[in-house]
């Protein structure tokens, strides 16, 4: 029975990742992005994967009706959304260092997007024998670490980018809840520090003996919550495999 995986975000680095692993667990791949994925669908056909590109913008929610369209009409189902697509453009800045602008924008794309396409696409994921949901947080944004005023975190200050992620862990058990009568999973994990575009110069200095995650690694709790038995968890928060506090 073919499985069928939408990846948002798949362009490069986790995402793209992501697809590929997927893709070589037997998946049929969507890669979904605002940039066109055509050749990355290319490469990963290369490698005997089944892949797919669509466009996406995710604070144009007018793009979302195509893409729901292309999935119904060519699989009639999905099984795996990872909600992997974000943008981080404030890293160092405060609340009070945001344009309206910059933290509407932020919101539009990192939490509002993500959130109104999971929604159009519960249909189709309660069609799967074994739907699984994906969203793509971060430590950075725990509450029980923004809280902590000693937290090793305490200087990763990107303000926008942690609070449409708080709405990602929101959403995260939200929809669980709602969609555990269907069989449908849905949990929320962070991929640590990992070599990617969002791996910028801006970074806080991490220590000497640290070093960021392969894109493999980094993607490897995406692709380990996608394809959970029937006695996996579900409302969870995860790292490296483990379940870790909201």
């Amino acid at each position: 029975m073919e499985r069928i995986a939408l990846i948002t975000g798949a362009y490069q680095g986790i995402g793209l990742e992501t697809a590929r692993q997927l893709g070589h667990k037997g998946f049929k791949v969507i890669l979904a992005d605002i940039q066109d994925c055509q050749s990355k669908a290319g490469q990963l056909k290369n490698e005997g994967i089944e892949a797919f590109s669509h466009y996406l913008d995710l604070a144009q929610g007018s793009t979302f009706d195509a893409l729901v369209s292309f999935i119904d009409s060519n699989f009639g189902k999905l099984d795996v959304l990872v909600n992997n697509a974000a943008i981080l453009i404030d890293m160092g800045k405060h609340l009070s260092d945001l344009s309206e602008e910059e933290f509407r924008r932020i919101m539009e794309v990192n939490y509002m997007g993500p959130m109104l396409l999971t929604r159009q696409l519960i249909p189709l994921l309660k069609k799967s024998e074994a739907g699984r949901i994906v969203n793509l947080s971060t430590q950075v944004a725990q509450l029980e670490q923004l809280s902590d005023m000693n937290s090793p975190l305490k200087e990763d200050i990107c303000a926008g980018y942690q609070s449409s992620k708080i709405g990602v862990q929101a959403m995260t058990v939200l929809f669980a809840k709602e969609l555990e009568p269907f069989g449908i999973k849905v949990n929320s994990c962070c991929p640590g520090w990992v070599d990617s575009a969002m791996n910028t110069d801006e970074l806080p200095d991490y220590g000497d003996e640290a070093r960021p995650k392969t894109v493999a690694e980094g993607a490897d709790t995406s692709v380990w919550l996608a394809t959970l038995d029937l006695d996996g968890p579900t409302a969870g928060f995860f790292t490296d495999r483990q379940r870790i506090n909201w």
